[in-house]
């Protein structure tokens, strides 16, 4: 299946090579002095070239749409309740469908990462932001049950990448990055329930799932439940 950017290219080549053709018959008309035929080319030269770039407009206003919009899942966790605000966490990363284990206090859990974000227009040419998963915590709703216990938190381990913060420091005179920050998502710990982490192009995004929607090669992955 055509990607919207292979699309949109080739409904511009089509109108370019197309009017070409309209064209070249239009002055060869002309040249004959077929006057009136050479008119009728004309006008359809026009208004074949007017319906194919409104046609890659619209696609490629569409591929900006896709691109800006673009989010890429990178983990999935699944809630089993062991003792009240006590849980275990199970952390499937995405795409590799490693599973991570951990028992949380709280009545959430809060996932942290570090974002680096290109410009729109570097996204438009096919960069999204990059992250490094960096830790997973339980959270209180109470401000001061939250002060009274301590954290517990742990490190989010990942396959050996390129430092983020170095990347920028070292990049940064690039006018491709745009910022680097740190960002939290948090959801309530509900017991028996899937979550999703997404990654947009301004950052993470986290929603409920179902299990039975699960359809990708970590659909299977075992996680005590």
């Amino acid at each position: 299946m055509l990607s919207l950017k292979f699309l949109s290219i080739i409904l511009l080549l089509t109108a370019l090579v197309v009017t070409m053709g309209l064209v070249l018959r239009t002055l060869k008309k002309l040249r004959q002095k077929q006057f009136s035929a050479g008119l009728r080319n004309g006008l359809y030269s026009l208004l074949t070239l007017f319906l194919l770039i409104t046609g890659t407009l619209l696609v490629s206003n569409i591929l900006v749409y896709h691109r800006l919009t673009h989010e890429t899942p990178i983990a999935r966790l699944y809630i089993k309740p062991l003792a009240s605000q006590l849980s275990q966490v199970s952390i499937i990363s995405l795409p590799d469908c490693q599973v991570s284990q951990f028992t949380l206090k709280g009545d959430e859990w809060q996932m942290d990462a570090r974002i680096i974000k290109w410009h729109n227009w570097a996204n438009l040419l096919g960069l999204d932001a990059l992250y490094q998963l960096d830790r997973i915590q339980g959270r209180y709703r109470s401000i001061e049950q939250q002060r009274q216990n301590l954290p517990t938190v742990f490190k989010l381990e990942q396959q050996p990448e390129p430092d983020l913060w170095a990347l920028k420091k070292q990049y940064q005179w690039l006018p491709l990055l745009d910022a680097q920050y740190g960002q939290s998502v948090f959801m309530a710990m509900t017991a028996g329930q899937w979550y999703e982490v997404h990654l947009s192009q301004n950052g993470l995004i986290a929603r409920k799932i179902s299990r039975e929607l699960i359809n990708d090669k970590c659909a299977n992955v075992p996680v005590v439940e």
